[in-house]
């Protein structure tokens, strides 16, 4: 079954197991408004573990994914503690992608630039189309990408995020691939494909050990293998001991899907 519902430049298409949401605001490159930066936290925030959504699709309509904040906003905003607001609501969206249960898969065409990188690294899985170019060249405006930059760091690493922050060029998409911002590169006309592809094998893994890997990469990153051992030994057993593990393994020797797994389409209908 599927549900549509569009508000304040965000659509939200409930598609069965798959939530999509696209930036719905061509006409301003899908630039991250107030408004839009409230809806897709709502959005993100509303995924609840163990709920009919199991992966989120985040893309834009129009010729671009997302240009970015919205500059006319922030260049009107007369204090600053409308600033703040601004930067807090930003930061409060891209926690809310961090927290959410379920795997995000970013869709980007065209270019994503300043906010719209953050939410490319905010992700977890991303797929962009051959020729999209990206950006981090708040420096050139006199800004510094500070609420995305724990997000760009994260993703790229201290010295590539630092360099293309110094550097502030456009950069193409190979290289958005070298670095690791992006997973895959596609023709346009394969783009719908490869995200489908990716759904589909996030589908076949199971809720909550999805959940829990979202859970374990940052809460191990940058600490020694000694100091989480007893942790992860606890994690070990906990999902061998769950009703996922369980019906795993038995799936695995009974030689067959698992419950979660997606039901192949018949081949006669």
């Amino acid at each position: 079954m599927t549900q549509n519902v569009r508000t304040v430049g965000l659509t939200i298409v409930q598609d069965g197991p798959v939530l999509r949401l696209s930036l719905d605001r061509p006409q301003r490159r899908n630039a991250l408004a107030r408004s839009l930066v409230t809806a897709l936290t709502d959005a993100f925030s509303a995924v609840g573990q163990g709920g009919k959504t199991r992966v989120v699709v985040l893309a834009g309509e129009g010729p671009v994914f997302c240009a970015g904040a919205d500059l006319t906003e922030f260049a009107e905003a007369g204090n600053s503690e409308r600033l703040r607001a601004d930067g807090e609501g930003l930061s409060y969206l891209l926690a809310a992608m961090t927290a959410c249960p379920v795997p995000i898969v970013v869709r980007v065409h065209g270019a994503a630039y300043g906010g719209g990188v953050g939410l490319v690294c905010a992700g977890d899985v991303a797929v962009a189309e051959t020729g999209t170019q990206f950006s981090l060249s708040e420096a050139r405006l006199g800004l510094v990408p500070a609420v995305i930059g724990p997000y760009v760091v994260a993703a790229l690493g201290q010295r590539e995020a630092k360099a293309r922050m110094l550097l502030t060029a456009p950069f193409g998409v190979e290289e958005a691939h070298r670095v690791g911002l992006v997973h895959q590169v596609v023709a346009s006309t394969e783009l719908d494909g490869a995200v489908e592809g990716l759904v589909t094998h996030l589908l076949h893994g199971a809720p909550g050990a999805l959940a829990a890997i979202k859970r374990l990469v940052p809460d191990v990153a940058g600490r020694p293998p000694s100091e989480v051992r007893g942790q992860l030994m606890d994690l070990l057993a906990e999902r061998r001991a769950s009703a996922e593990g369980q019906e795993g393994m038995a799936a695995f020797v009974a030689k067959r899907p698992p419950a979660w797994a997606p039901v192949p389409p018949d081949p006669a209908s």
